[in-house]
């Protein structure tokens, strides 16, 4: 009996593991009409030739499709039907086993004005605080992909903490169905 309960306490114990090892991670990322998709596993190991396929997050329009190199990479220039419809990009990626994630890319990050192109047409014109402005308004463009990065891979792994608290919740566990046989044999000895 001790036996059975111990056995399967450990594989449901080990079953969020296994889970957490095969979920494929997805980051995308724009770089004027270039948007590159990276995916790999847990422990940045690459996702070597994953199906990405691109869809209108609105609608579900399939809007492309394609394969990720060795490295987890896919590029591509963002559809001109996107581009027209304003739309959000829903980027699903799957794994040869079938695992599945998702990234969203909002409309605005590759819609975004050229300021150069704005620069130039009001050079003249442009007062101090409105420079200011579009510098903020870029360095914010250009670091809303790291910023986003840095907060999915906040992995909280297990410390030494965690692993030896682990192990004592196990061993008090043990513990407990022992005293409970123990309990068990020396009430049907009393009963004798």
């Amino acid at each position: 009996m001790s036996i059975r309960l111990l056995f399967l306490s450990a594989c449901l114990l080990f079953i969020p593991i296994q889970a957490e090892a095969h979920k494929i991670h997805v980051f995308a990322w724009v770089a004027g009409d270039t948007v590159t998709v990276e995916s790999s596993f847990s422990g940045n190991k690459p996702l070597l030739h994953g199906k990405i396929i691109v869809k209108d997050n609105t609608s579900g329009a399939v809007l492309l499709q394609g394969i990720g190199n060795t490295k987890g990479i896919f590029t591509f220039i963002v559809p001109p039907e996107a581009r027209a419809k304003k739309a959000d990009l829903l980027i699903v990626v799957t794994g040869s086993d079938g695992h599945q994630s998702e990234w969203l890319v909002p409309a605005t990050e590759y819609l975004l004005e050229d300021s150069s192109q704005v620069a130039e047409q009001h050079a003249d014109t442009i007062s101090n605080a409105e420079l200011q402005l579009m510098i903020k308004k870029i360095v914010e463009q250009e670091l809303a992909p790291i910023k986003r990065r840095l907060a999915e891979n906040r992995q909280d792994k297990p410390d030494l903490r965690d692993i030896m608290a682990g192990i004592g919740f196990l061993l008090g566990i043990a513990g407990l169905v022992i005293w409970m046989r123990n309990r068990k044999a020396k009430g049907a000895a009393t009963d004798d």
